[in-house]
């Protein structure tokens, strides 16, 4: 009888455990897909306030992620295609495929496709296909060339802030905050010629990074050659960059979005260059996923979040297979009772 209820609280016991321990054993870090309430189609993705990320859909509409839920923010995108966020929608400008939304005070109109915004000290610029459009007092002022811009960036290098363009076949088209009213000067020396420029990025030092149709480069200052980071992303669409701190100081690591799905790549600053560090780590996935390129990474208080027609949390997941720990648990737990001796009446 004592035998029988020991052995019962035992395995009562080692179930409970099990039990509790499912849901919380760690299964490292990988993409899960959180899809919208109506599965739209993700065309743009940004940080909100109060630490809500944003995304924009293809069918003109804006959802806000914020406590593990998502939740509509009202929108005038005339049903247009979001193309450019940089904040709330309704205190900031954002664009569509037939225009710019919500423009600064006192700023007209500005039609056509917005492909980008970048809002800086001097004023907003919009990036079109016919070029660079800029804020003005009464109006919008455009420097040229009248290229098709895909992506812009404000680079901060020591006390300096430059401004980049990347364009559709072009590739970069660079100037200063000060001097933005004027003509842009093309800065792609180095790179392959009628390259695509997708997306920039400033390593901690100041450093430029450039995620281009043909893999990613570098320039220590503006004007200067373009550098290939690393051959074996020579091949490959880099869609998005996203540098952060990591392991050792001084170490960084590079998140980088392309058509085959989300990596990650060391690298360290020496001097005015850059130096890679072991090999191209590729994140964990489910099958299959994601379906489509990584156009946006964001970072988050619990990893990172991505957009690839889908939006995708990266981050520390629960193990694989959690919930059969917890039901073996809790099956032991109602064996545990079973083999508990009746007490006699």
């Amino acid at each position: 009888m004592k035998t029988r209820r020991t052995l019962s609280a035992t395995l009562s016991i080692l179930g409970l455990i099990l039990a509790i321990a499912g849901p919380l054993l760690p299964g490292g870090d990988r993409l899960v897909r959180i899809d919208l309430p109506d599965e739209g189609h993700v065309t743009d993705l940004a940080l909100g306030s109060d630490a809500s990320v944003l995304a924009g859909t293809q069918a003109g509409e804006v959802w806000r992620f914020r406590d593990g839920l998502w939740e509509p923010d009202r929108v005038d995108s005339d049903d247009q295609p979001i193309t450019a966020l940089i904040g709330d929608p309704d205190s900031n400008p954002f664009g569509t495929a037939s225009g710019l939304k919500n423009p600064p005070a006192a700023s007209p109109p500005l039609k056509g496709r917005v492909t980008s915004l970048l809002q800086t000290e001097r004023g907003l610029l919009v990036g079109t296909d016919n070029g660079v459009q800029i804020q003005t007092g009464t109006g919008w002022d455009q420097p040229g060339p009248p290229v098709n811009v895909y992506s812009l960036h404000q680079q901060v290098r020591g006390d300096q802030r430059y401004l980049h363009a990347g364009t559709v076949d072009g590739g970069a088209y660079s100037t200063t905050l000060e001097d933005m009213s004027r003509a842009w000067q093309a800065n792609s020396d180095g790179l392959p010629e009628g390259t695509n420029l997708f997306c920039f990025a400033d390593t901690s030092g100041g450093i430029l990074l450039a995620g281009t149709s043909r893999g990613i480069y570098w320039q220590s200052e503006p004007g200067e050659h373009w550098h290939a980071l690393h051959s074996v992303l020579a091949d490959q669409r880099i869609l998005s960059l996203y540098p952060a701190p990591h392991g050792e100081p001084g170490t960084q690591r590079l998140w980088i979005g392309t058509d085959r799905g989300l990596f990650a790549l060391d690298f360290t600053e020496q001097g005015a260059g850059l130096a890679t560090e072991g090999s191209l780590i590729a994140a964990d996935a489910p099958a299959g996923e994601p379906r489509y390129g990584i156009s946006w990474i964001v970072p988050t208080d619990d990893g990172l979040m991505i957009s690839a027609g889908s939006v995708y949390q990266y981050g520390p997941t629960h193990i694989r297979g959690w919930y059969w720990i917890s039901l073996v648990g809790i099956a032991l737990i109602v064996l545990g009772g079973w083999l508990m001796p009746q007490r006699k009446a």
